[in-house]
């Protein structure tokens, strides 16, 4: 999704010279084309993210619209005084561009992971948390926030994922989509790239339990949607994310429930810890480690 997101944005950028890309210390053919083609539209600096969020919140108080990437957790933990104060405060369209969220970097270690980003930017004012779930969403959501006013977070991982999009159903808001049987007793809900596990779980399934599945594709503002219809009356929900149990999704749809008064009992979550992960090893190995697995999924609804 991360060559999407850079491609969508140097397209853009050919006919609209307000859209600038800034990256912190990528590698040296990120977007050649764009800095060839259009080098005053493309910024490629050091290992400096606080730099890199109060350089981009100027260029947008002067009227140009900055993607900014680098690694997510280096967004959240080195920058997060500069995107609130500098960015949020303001108000700023500045479209942040966070890559490998979850445990995409396991292997790198703890100082890579991102299992706390959405917890940090979800609590900020002005802000827009996204987690698209392939690089169909992906392209289709750089474009749409390219135009509008405001700060976004964008969520993605490392690339590659299959397209799942184009099964899904819109409900009534272009940021909650359905896939599966909505007659169903039994839900997932899902963001970002799980929302892939989260179909081939439902896939694996039969009825009386086989579960439909919900994608948010923007995980904040969950007041303004229509998610009552969906969850409501339902025999079994499961969230699940890549992030710790705090802060992230779960914590979102259990305000949810709150604030519309519903019996959360029928509530699950699946999700990783709430501590340093501290061990190495690849994605999948950390997934299968703390449970966020499919077969996990399917024990939690029952089957």
């Amino acid at each position: 999704m991360r060559k999407t997101a850079l491609n969508t944005v140097y397209e853009l950028a050919k006919s609209n010279p307000r859209i600038v890309f800034i990256g912190s210390d990528l590698g040296h053919k990120t977007l050649e084309n764009m800095q060839r083609e259009l080098p005053r539209q493309f910024f490629m600096e050091g290992i400096s993210e606080q730099h890199i969020v109060g350089f981009a919140a100027g260029l947008a108080k002067e009227g140009f619209i900055p993607f900014i990437n680098t690694i997510a957790n280096f967004f959240t933990r080195r920058a997060l005084d500069q995107i609130i104060i500098d960015v949020a405060l303001h108000n700023l369209s500045v479209k942040f561009l966070a890559s490998g969220g979850g445990m995409v970097y396991a292997p790198l270690g703890p100082t890579h992971t991102a299992t706390d980003d959405f917890a940090h930017v979800l609590a900020i004012p002005n802000m827009n948390v996204f987690a698209p779930c392939d690089a169909i969403e992906m392209e289709e959501l750089v474009i749409n926030e390219s135009s509008k006013s405001g700060p976004s977070y964008i969520r993605f991982g490392k690339g590659g994922e299959k397209i799942v999009s184009n099964d899904f159903r819109i409900h009534k808001s272009p940021y909650i989509k359905i896939q599966g049987d909505l007659s169903s007793e039994y839900a997932i809900i899902s963001t970002g790239v799980l929302t892939q596990m989260a179909i081939d779980a439902m896939n694996s399934l039969s009825s009386p339990i086989k579960p439909f599945v919900v994608h948010l594709l923007k995980l904040n503002f969950l007041g303004e949607t229509s998610l009552l219809e969906i969850i409501k009356g339902r025999k079994k929900i499961i969230v699940i994310e890549e992030h710790q149990p705090i802060g992230g999704l779960f914590s979102q749809i259990l305000h949810y429930f709150h604030a519309n008064r519903i019996d959360a009992r029928n509530l699950d979550s699946i999700s990783l810890p709430n501590k340093f992960i501290r061990n190495y090893g690849n994605q999948n190995d950390h997934f299968n480690n703390w449970g966020l697995t499919i077969e996990v999924i399917v024990e939690k609804l029952g089957a």
